[in-house]
């Protein structure tokens, strides 16, 4: 992937795509690490710290939903009078 250098203000700056950014879990005022290898010519940029993604499928969201108001319903269906 091929990048500009452009200047903002009085530095000049790489601008990463917002999909780096969410991949890598990024936001604005993060640290990161920046690390030059003059033999290779790289920079390489990374997370100092680990990057926990959790992920909920919408079972584990309806097991918590369940968890927090299963109770209420249940009492809700107790608690109704039938129509005959």
């Amino acid at each position: 992937m091929k990048r500009k250098i452009v200047r903002v203000g009085a530095s000049l700056c790489i601008l990463l795509p917002k999909e780096i950014i969410r991949v890598m879990g990024w936001d604005f005022d993060d640290e990161i690490d920046l690390i030059l290898d003059e033999e290779k010519e790289v920079v390489v940029l990374r997370n100092p710290k680990p990057v926990k993604i959790e992920k909920k499928t919408m079972l584990d969201r309806f097991d918590h939903f369940e968890e927090e108001y299963g109770q209420a319903f249940e009492n809700l269906s107790v608690n109704t009078p039938t129509q005959t």
